[in-house]
């Protein structure tokens, strides 16, 4: 008898939650099917106060009864009102459309967090006599940290960031040595009696590590996530149920600066809010009903720590000389009465940051007496640990960069130490005790070769473990085929963007560090690889909370501090465009609903500053590349080469606004404003058209302008196919067949030649060698994806610009989509219905792909060898496809029943289930598109 089970019982997208806010949680199963063509045709959700009732039957907090529908992901709870603290059990039971009945096997559940401000007894507590450390150790490490501008030739605009880096070095000096170090906070309380249930509840404005009776509570690091501190702060809870036995235990918590506490950083920005702070409340039932509280409150004490020095982009000074028989413990104090405490406090739902990958040394060298230079081998962010045996006092030096000269020095270049006016830098001060182990804990490096000074002995391979560390989330994507590069490529991407996803996604683990609004030119690429839903949607809530911050509209950057120079137009369109494809990927529109007015409101900005459709005041393709190496140097920083600025920017305003259009008829806002959307998205289209479209020549201009145009819909339908034509002429002989797009274009461009039947012309940019072009930035030795590979200077191996950051890495979804064949269904949101359409260009023996769906795995994997086409496709339980055959093949076979391939019968839909299809491929895959359709030789 075919199987029928249910799977995957989530709460607002996690497993078994704690800290739910949301009054009416959003409940999601998965179904198993053994049957094909399976569609879900009812369910029942109880839910329970406890397991043994919800057991027993009785669903004390909702019953929904049989609900006739096929919906099985984000069903609203409509149960009994929830409260904090609150644990709920809850199953599923579901009916299909084959007569097959299936209840969950184990209960879910999800614990409320403390959603009122009066659940929290504790009070903001820091030390209440921090000092900066008096220490010529660490006073030294202050002046080295602080870059100092050696004559380099350099550009320009280096050379008057080195005059100013010069006239304000002294300054900064004396902001580092005023840094406070790192606190140690504790107290110390009685358990009474067998412990039932208890709870750690934390909030920290800075980053914190918790400690109870002298072991680290959980495997989190930098922690906890940034946001905007006047508005919000996170909290996480930790589970002690079992490690509170009867007797005295301490709860200690070592707070650091964290984002908090920064004194200096990218462009010296006023990130400082005042001195780090913590709440922490230990919530404890006994078995025998009785509870008990254990609060931040002058109860506690402080000291201050090892760490001398703990700064986000500088690095740590540890004194290992530091025991804890020398902490000097004196009382806590609350706030400053000048510093911002939120307003609010929220779980953090998002995954923790952990150390998720470990890196061992490729090579040690002696590069000068007594300097060590390690390669790790990969470009990543993070840190490493190192062991040494040492005597007391013994000063090591740690520095790190991405790239090193010919010479193996470091080269400081690409890790922006002009703007960020520091190096990479940690120091560990010796504690001399036998074999003493370092590991940074409140700051983290973008890096691939760290230079080690001061031990008497060359480290060896076993005494150094490199660490990748990021938000934990879970790769849920597949990509791979029968071209090893491209297997490369993609997986460099998927390295390159975890390495900039530490709370929220930024753009260079090293320079910046920091959120840029330019997050939804990757965000297709992200949602086809991750379970990022809870990550990207914390990053969406700081876009809101920076905006409240600046008067309602977006800056450049979110969450904290540092804004931007200037408000970019382009870059502010995240706040529509971001949550539009977090709809089209999830199906989810409660956070579209919750942040309707910021959307609405920037809309008006537009309209108000440009009412005939044109925009100014933006970025545009960041870092697009030029022709030649020698024009990259002809522009300022990253600005576009071969696009104008108005030109993209008006795009996404358009695509924006019709979005918006789609977005309010979802929502079921009044026809007349969705035809307003509508017809102000029109006007924007016809204002681009008549400004930028040259008609005679089909084109408006550059590779990403016309790439945008097709994929948003701005050409007129009788013009695509001419545009797109023009677009790969344009590429193969205008270009020799090379991309020159930037942040903006690189989602587009493949996708827009491949849709209109070039998409030969899109895989043979992967096989270009010179420059510009992935395989030469990886015969350059990349291990990571580049900020600019225009910016490289090939004979000196430096540059610049940051060599880990994912803002160019927009098109890996067409490697799903296109080679491997399998999307959603545009016309359906959420992937209730799929497309699979995989384009054969001759150049690929196989590939595939999969996507994890909130219905479950889709995948499609095909193989062509000897003439035959062999293609396995998986359409998960409760969803439909449509099946497109590719033109070329012949005599085909759905599950050994023939099919008709006349030119006429390509889409097939299909049910839920696993299916072969086989075919014939006649060999030959003809000339190139671009040749055959133009009528080039």
């Amino acid at each position: 008898m075919p199987t029928f089970s249910l799977h995957d019982l989530y709460c607002e997208n996690i497993r078994q939650p704690i800290g739910i806010h949301t009054r009416s949680p959003r409940l999601s199963w998965k179904l198993l099917a053994g049957h094909g063509n399976t569609i879900q045709e009812a369910y029942r959700i109880e839910v329970a106060c406890s397991a043994g009732n919800l057991a027993e039957g009785k669903a004390d907090l909702w019953d929904s009864g049989r609900v006739e529908s096929e919906q099985s992901h984000l069903v609203p709870y409509e149960g009994i009102p929830l409260s904090s603290r609150m644990v709920a059990y809850w199953r599923v039971t579901v009916w299909d459309n084959h007569g097959n009945q299936a209840t969950s096997a184990e209960p879910a559940s999800w614990e409320m967090g403390l959603t009122e401000a009066a659940d929290w007894q504790a009070a903001w507590i820091a030390s209440a006599r921090q000092v900066p450390v008096e220490d010529p150790l660490v006073h030294d490490w202050c002046e080295k940290v602080v870059y100092r501008p050696i004559s380099d030739g350099g550009y320009e605009r280096e050379r008057k960031l080195d005059e100013r880096a010069n006239a304000e070095r002294p300054d900064r000096i004396e902001t580092v040595k005023a840094a406070l170090p790192a606190t140690w906070l504790r107290r110390r309380f009685l358990i009474k009696g067998p412990v039932g249930k208890a709870r750690l509840y934390t909030a920290c404005l800075g980053y914190a590590e918790v400690f109870l009776d002298g072991k680290k509570l959980n495997d989190r690091v930098l922690d906890p996530s940034q946001t905007d501190y006047e508005i919000r702060a996170l909290y996480n809870i930790d589970i002690l149920d079992e490690r509170l036995p009867e007797g005295e235990h301490e709860l200690r918590i070592h707070l650091a600066e964290g984002w908090y506490g920064q004194s200096h950083g990218f462009f010296d920005p006023t990130f400082r809010y005042g001195k780090p702070l913590v709440l922490a409340q230990l919530e404890i039932l006994y078995t025998d009903g009785s509870t008990e509280t254990i609060a931040t409150g002058e109860e506690w004490e402080a000291a201050p720590s090892q760490l001398a020095k703990a700064n986000i982009y500088s690095g740590e000074v540890c004194d290992g000389r530091v025991t804890e028989q020398d902490l000097e413990w004196g009382p806590v104090a609350g706030p400053d009465p000048d510093q911002p405490v939120p307003e609010r406090l929220e779980s953090q739902l998002l995954p923790p940051t952990r150390k998720v990958d470990t890196i061992s040394p490729k090579s040690i060298i002696e590069t000068r007496p007594g300097v060590y230079l390690v390669d790790m081998g990969i470009n990543f962010a993070g840190w490493i640990s190192l062991t040494i045996e040492e005597t007391e006092g013994t000063v090591v030096d740690l520095r790190y960069t991405e790239i090193v000269t010919p010479e193996k020095e470091l080269d400081w270049h690409s890790i922006g130490r002009r703007a960020v006016g520091v190096y990479q830098w940690d120091r560990y001060i010796a504690g001399g005790n036998g074999r003493e182990t370092y590991e940074p804990r409140f700051t983290y490096h973008g890096f691939q070769y760290v230079e080690i000074e001061g031990l008497s002995r060359t480290p060896k391979a076993a005494d150094i473990t490199g660490y990748q560390v990021r938000t934990d989330f879970q790769r849920t994507g597949k990509f791979h085929c029968s071209d090893p590069f491209l297997n490369k490529l993609h997986a460099c991407i998927l390295w390159t963007y975890e390495a900039n996803f530490v709370g929220l996604p930024a753009d260079c683990p090293h320079r910046e560090k920091c959120g840029w609004l330019d997050a939804y030119n990757t965000a297709e690429m992200v949602y086809h690889n991750w379970d990022i839903g809870t990550s990207i949607g914390k990053y969406i809530e700081d876009i809101r909370t920076s905006s409240e911050l600046l008067g309602g509209l977006p800056g450049n950057v979110a969450p904290g501090r540092r804004n931007g120079m200037f408000e970019a137009f382009d870059w502010g369109l995240c706040t529509i465009l971001l949550p539009w494809y977090r709809y089209q990927y999830t199906g989810d529109l409660r956070l579209v609903e919750e942040h309707w007015d910021y959307m609405v409101r920037y809309l008006e900005f537009g309209e108000e500053i440009a009412p005939h459709g044109i925009v100014s005041g933006a970025l545009g393709d960041w870092c697009d590349q030029p022709a030649s190496l020698e024009l990259s140097f002809t522009r300022v920083d990253g600005s576009p080469f071969n696009s104008h600025p108005a030109t993209t920017a008006s795009m996404h305003y358009f695509f924006a606004v019709k979005s918006m259009a789609a977005m309010a008829r979802e929502l079921g806002k009044d026809d007349v404003l969705v035809a307003t959307f509508e017809q102000r998205a029109e006007k924007i289209r016809l204002a681009i058209i008549d400004a930028y479209f040259h008609k005679r020549a089909m084109t408006f201009n550059s590779q990403t302008e016309n790439a945008m145009a097709l994929i948003y819909g701005v050409v007129d339908p009788k013009h695509r196919q001419a545009v797109a034509d023009r677009l790969a002429e344009e590429i193969v002989h205008g270009n020799d067949g090379h991309f020159n797009v930037g942040a903006h274009g690189s989602g587009f461009l493949y996708h827009a030649l491949s849709d209109f039947g070039h998409g030969d012309v899109a895989l043979e940019m992967f096989n270009k060698e010179a420059y510009p072009s992935y395989r030469y930035m990886f015969s350059q030795g990349a291990t990571s994806i580049w900020e600019n590979m225009s910016r490289w200077d090939p004979v000196r191996k430096t540059t610049t610009k940051s060599l880990s950051h994912p803002f160019q890495s927009g098109f890996d979804h067409w490697f799903h989509n296109t080679i491997g064949g399998v999307q959603r269904d545009p016309a359906c949101p959420g992937f209730k219905r799929l497309l699979f359409q995989p384009q054969l260009v001759g150049l690929l023996d196989s590939a595939e792909a999969a996507i994890q769906t909130p219905y479950g795995t889709a995948s499609s994997a095909w193989k062509l060898g000897n003439g035959d086409f062999h293609w396995e496709i998986s359409i998960p339980a409760n969803c439909s496809a449509t099946v497109i055959i590719p033109m070329k093949l012949i005599n085909g076979s759905l599950d050994d029943e023939p099919i008709d391939l006349d030119a006429d019968y390509r889409a097939i839909p299909l049910g839920s289930g696993t299916y072969q299809i086989r075919a014939q491929f006649p060999g030959e895959t003809g000339p190139s598109s671009v040749c055959s359709r133009l009528d080039f030789s």
